[in-house]
Parts: structure tokens; sequence; C-alpha cells
């Protein structure tokens, strides 16, 4: 909460490689305090991919990982994508099974296990970092995604995360289903 629109431009300029065009912080309307969320315009579109690459990377400014996404304005242009950025490791190649849905292959070209964790029923005042403080002493996560409503910034109560082992996502499916956090079972 304390990086401002330097910190942030700064962060892609050095860190990512991108040119940034603007970063404009969403503010509170009572407080003025930024949410935590800014939006970054970049001089191309090319330099898009090199950045939603660097989704689940701590910056220097804080120590949590940070998550990038596409704006919602980019799946109106042609050849767009509308998803979100799916995140693969170094030497795995993706593709798709038959429902779609991406499938990660190793170097040998087997198929990696799924290492994605859904959790529910999460109550509203849980940030992203607590969930990634929590779920992380399972092992090493790549990603985590609290779903939020995008008119209001509160949270949906649901989120995804993702393991780089699968035996790590299944430690913490076995571990946390139906503990307490913040009065509510998960």
């Amino acid at each position: 909460m304390r990086a401002d629109e330097r910190d942030i431009s700064r962060y892609f300029k050095r860190k990512v490689g991108t040119k940034v065009r603007d970063v404009i912080l969403l503010r509170d309307k009572r407080t003025g305090r930024h949410k935590g969320c800014a939006y970054v315009e970049l001089s191309s579109l090319n330099d898009v991919e090199r950045a939603l690459k660097a989704t689940g990377k701590i910056p220097e400014f804080q120590r949590f990982p940070i998550m990038i996404k596409r704006s919602e304005a980019e799946k109106n242009l042609p050849g767009a994508s509308t998803s979100t950025a799916v995140f693969t490791p170094p030497g795995a190649s993706s593709s798709t099974n038959h429902g779609g849905q991406p499938v990660q292959l190793n170097e040998d070209g087997k198929r990696i296990e799924a290492k994605q964790v859904y959790v529910g029923h999460i109550d509203r005042c849980v940030t992203q970092a607590q969930l990634y403080a929590l779920f992380s002493q399972f092992g090493q996560l790549d990603k985590v995604i609290l779903q939020m409503d995008m008119s209001t910034m509160i949270s949906k109560g649901f989120g995804f995360l993702t393991y780089r082992d699968p035996k790590d996502a299944n430690l913490a499916i076995q571990t946390m289903s139906g503990q307490m956090l913040a009065g509510k079972p998960l």
C-alpha cells in the first residue's frame, strides 16, 4: 500500500523490460488512498505478453507477488485473447486437452498433473496476500488469484491457487478443507 505510480512504472521499466506510458492507481473516493490495484498503460501491444509473464513475481516495493492481467478493453481488438494470462513455468510447453483447457507438458512430452486449487467460502476481509501467506506453507505457489467484483473491488468469496508440484496442491486441499479462516470454513 506504500507503492506509488513511480514505483510501479520503475518496476515495469527496469524489471519487466517494458515501456510505460501511464500508471493509474485506483483510489477510494472517500479516503483518497489507493486500493492496491492499478492500470498500467504500456507503449506497445507487443509489451503486453512480456508484462503478463511478471505475474507471480515479487517486486522490490512489496513482500508478496503481484498479479498482472490483460485489460478488459483488449478483448475487443482483432486476434486478442479474452482470457487472463496463463503462467507456464520455464521448460514446460502448453497445449490443450479435449475441453480446450490448457495441459502442460514437461520436456519429455508427458502430461503434468493438475496443480490448481479452488478455495471457496472466503470471507470478504481476506486479502490475496493473506491467502498467499497461508497457502505457501504447503509448497511453492506460482499464482494466487482472489476473484474480485470489478465494480466494487470487493472479494467474491473464492479464489484459485497454482502450485508448482501437484503433491503440494493435494496437501493443501487435504489440510485446509473445512478449516476456519476469518470465521468461515474453507
